[in-house]
């Protein structure tokens, strides 16, 4: 009997070690997550995206997928350059955080264009200025000096401090600061501080620079049309629409105006993630991913993964959330036509980047489906 009962618990062990080895292998991983992204594109009509993932300390996985513009042949490549969008402000707290380092620029450096208020109320949107109606104010095209001035107008609806409000002209004030502190642009910052120490050439902060390159990303946003089906019903059907670049967001490169390739985000990534402790150190960002302010926008768009996402929050210029009890700090771009995600556990030092020519939600959808995997939880249908 002792010998039954010893020769079952050894093949449960030989077995959950077997299964352990199989979820766990990079390479089975990678082989599945790669026919998900092609399942998914087509199922969403997605043109084009690209990925990188950066673990054990390298970057192990980087492709394009799909078109540069729908109907057009040119193939996303690891070169093909994208608007990033908001995800710009993670880019921006990196250089911030460097700055910082380097006694240049502090957190509690004062804001003169909001009274009482400082770098580190900018950084975590928390300076009190409500941010509902100057969205529309980029998107018309006003210059950023008269945007700037209307803020130094708007009453605070909050002490600094004290409430959250993501804020894309607010947040886009500290690239001025920058300029003040360092006495040139914030393009020629970002590019000796941080793009030319990690040799991101395809990166840039400034749409003249953006427009000019050859391998660059249409933009796409979806339509919906009624189409027959069969004699007797009718089916919605959407497609993707190439649109025009939103230049607008462009003048505000701070905070979203930043455009960039997944071979050079996966290089920031690895760099954020440890990689690169001669340009970034290990503790230059300790301060700017810890859960400073709750997000409640952010906890309701969540409520349909409660079974994954129990918390959110934003750092200094990075949303955290506890997903599968570990601390996940991400940052996403959506201005029209396309959308992005970079994203990493801190301390399993484990990443991914999205880079997607079209609006919707895949890029977050693959990878909570990539830290699931990283995670051992149990599977969880993330593209629906």
């Amino acid at each position: 009997m002792k010998l039954r009962i010893i020769f079952l618990l050894f093949m449960l062990i030989l077995t959950t070690h077997a299964k352990t080895s199989s979820a766990s292998s990079p390479t089975s991983f990678l082989s599945e997550f790669e026919a998900l992204i092609h399942k998914s594109m087509h199922q969403k009509k997605v043109p084009g995206l690209a990925v990188a993932i950066f673990m054990d300390g390298k970057i192990i996985y980087i492709k394009g997928f799909g078109v540069r513009t729908v109907g057009r042949p040119e193939l996303i490549d690891t070169h093909t350059v994208f608007q990033i969008g908001s995800a710009s402000k993670a880019i921006t707290s990196v250089l911030v955080a460097l700055l910082k380092r380097n006694k240049i620029l502090s957190l509690d450096h004062p804001v003169r264009t909001i009274p009482n208020t400082t770098v580190r109320h900018i950084l975590s949107h928390t300076t009190g200025i409500p941010s509902p109606g100057f969205n529309r104010l980029i998107e018309k095209g006003i210059p950023p000096d008269d945007v700037y001035k209307m803020v130094q107008k708007t009453a605070p609806n909050s002490p600094p401090g004290q409430k959250f409000s993501y804020h894309n002209v607010v947040y886009s004030l500290v690239g001025g600061i920058i300029e003040r502190q360092c006495g040139t642009s914030f393009e020629n910052v970002l590019q000796a501080r941080l793009f030319k120490p990690l040799h991101m050439k395809e990166t840039t902060a400034t749409w003249k620079t953006f427009i000019s390159r050859s391998n660059r990303s249409s933009v796409h946003s979806f339509v919906s049309s009624i189409e027959k089906k069969g004699k007797k019903g009718e089916r919605t059907v959407s497609r993707a629409l190439k649109v025009s670049y939103r230049q607008d967001y462009a003048n505000f490169p701070a905070s979203a105006g930043c455009s960039s390739s997944i071979h050079d985000m996966a290089l920031f990534l690895a760099a954020v993630l440890g990689a690169r402790p001669d340009v970034v150190s290990p503790n230059d960002l300790d301060a700017f991913i810890q859960p400073l302010i709750h997000t409640p926008d952010q906890w309701h768009r969540s409520r349909a993964h409660r079974d994954r996402i129990t918390k959110t929050n934003y750092g200094l210029g990075w949303p955290t959330m506890t997903f599968g009890g570990h601390h996940l700090v991400f940052h996403g771009g959506w201005i029209r036509g396309i959308s992005s995600l970079i994203s990493f556990i801190p301390k399993k030092k484990v990443g991914i980047v999205i880079l997607q020519n079209a609006e919707s939600g895949l890029p977050f959808a693959l990878s909570m489906h990539f830290y699931d995997w990283v995670l051992g939880l149990s599977p969880k249908k993330w593209v629906k």
